[in-house]
């Protein structure tokens, strides 16, 4: 019988896959409202146009909403919130906004009058930390 040394290294990798049992896979997470904007995920800041992440580690997000007021409507600030959840390995996570009503129509969300949420897609469950609310950059 002959063994070819391309057998020999695809024994061993299969051998070793076995050993050490399937690696654990990366969590999503994304961001689903249009006005739902990341500042900054872990404390570093991230381009605007950034919303959707792989993460496999306890997460904090600071996020802000984009008012866009309709026609007659104030505006005011929004603040920036954040919050943090523990990922489990393969779930999807989706990051949402808990707002009134009224809110929601005039498009204008007011510091402390939203709330980001974080709901395991996977479980059908909020998982993130209440909001605590800073004044500028990144937490």
């Amino acid at each position: 019988m002959r063994v070819t040394l391309l057998a020999v290294v695809g024994l061993l990798a299969v051998t070793d896959c076995a050993i050490a049992g399937p690696s654990a896979a990366a969590a999503s997470l994304k961001i689903t409202n249009a006005h739902l904007v990341a500042t900054c995920v872990d404390g570093k800041e991230v381009a605007a146009r950034e919303r959707a992440w792989e993460v496999n580690a306890p997460v904090s997000l600071t996020l802000t909403m984009k008012n866009d007021p309709r026609p007659g409507v104030g505006s005011s600030a929004p603040g920036l919130a954040v919050i943090s959840f523990s990922p489990e390995a393969g779930h999807r996570y989706e990051v949402e906004v808990q707002a009134t009503p009224i809110a929601n129509s005039q498009r204008v969300w007011s510091q402390g009058k939203w709330a980001p949420v974080i709901r395991d897609r996977t479980t059908d469950r909020t998982v993130s930390s209440e909001p605590q609310w800073i004044a500028s950059g990144c937490k």
